[in-house]
């Protein structure tokens, strides 16, 4: 039987090439106007990558960055929540994430949960998880296909523990991704206005404001249908409301 760890190391490596080959050399130049302080200038040129590279972390890691240097709370914890998500086994990524958070009353880790097991529940992106699972279905099958048609010889054997270990790996990857549906960052955004979103009674502004959200705090969005208004919930807090959509950014 193939081992499991194996294939999971290949899907590892394979994801963990195109970061470090865009933080050598896509943002070297505006990485040099960031260390110069020349921060605005850097942030353009940062969010020119993204707009170009909508996959890039290193761009949104950086963004975050220069914001934070600029004081802009949410539109940092913003960039660096979307680099997480693309990239969450960078140690770099993680720690300034954790340090924005910090800053605005939030943790990346939940202080019940140990570090280790925090860290194995990000060890892949969601698209990373996604295509495993495509992946491994289409194994399953073709070598379980070839396990009938060699049926009674070695061949058959080795296809039909190729298409086992392919199924249980499927299954534990399809477990996962439910199990990520609950992270902070699943169907969520983050709250940009300087000093914080209003929640309002309904999607309007005759609607009563009974909360806000305060910038920087993460933010689960339960419904975007309105044109101008989602209707928001702060979980920690156990509450929801109706803020503008120019006061929320999606993840």
């Amino acid at each position: 039987m193939i081992p499991a760890k194996k294939v999971l190391f290949l899907l590892l490596a394979a994801a963990a090439l195109p970061a470090a080959a865009y933080d050598r050399s896509e943002l070297a130049e505006f990485n040099d106007l960031y260390k110069t302080g020349r921060y605005e200038e850097a942030l353009e040129g940062y969010r020119n990558i993204i707009a170009a590279e909508p996959a890039n972390p290193w761009a949104y890691y950086n963004a975050g960055n220069a914001l934070f240097r600029l004081n802009r709370m949410g539109p940092a914890v913003l960039n660096y929540s979307r680099a997480f998500m693309l990239d969450p086994r960078s140690a770099d990524i993680r720690a300034n994430l954790d340090y924005a958070l910090r800053q605005t009353g939030q943790t990346l880790a939940p202080d019940n949960v140990p570090k280790a097991l925090h860290y194995i529940y990000y060890l892949l992106a969601e698209r990373e998880i996604k295509a495993a699972a495509i992946l491994l279905f289409w194994l399953a099958c073709l070598a379980g296909a070839a396990s009938f048609l060699f049926d009674g010889g070695g061949a058959g054997r080795a296809a039909g523990s190729v298409s086992l270990t392919a199924a249980g790996l499927l299954v534990l990857a399809l477990a996962w991704l439910g199990a990520r549906q609950t992270s902070p960052f699943t169907a969520a955004g983050v709250a940009v206005k300087p000093d914080g979103a209003r929640m309002l009674s309904g999607p309007g502004g005759n609607f009563k404001t009974y909360a806000s959200a305060p910038e920087g705090r993460l933010v689960r969005i339960l419904d975007a249908a309105d044109d101008n208004y989602y209707e928001i919930g702060l979980p920690r807090e156990g509450i929801k409301g109706w803020a503008l959509k120019t006061d929320i950014e999606r993840l």
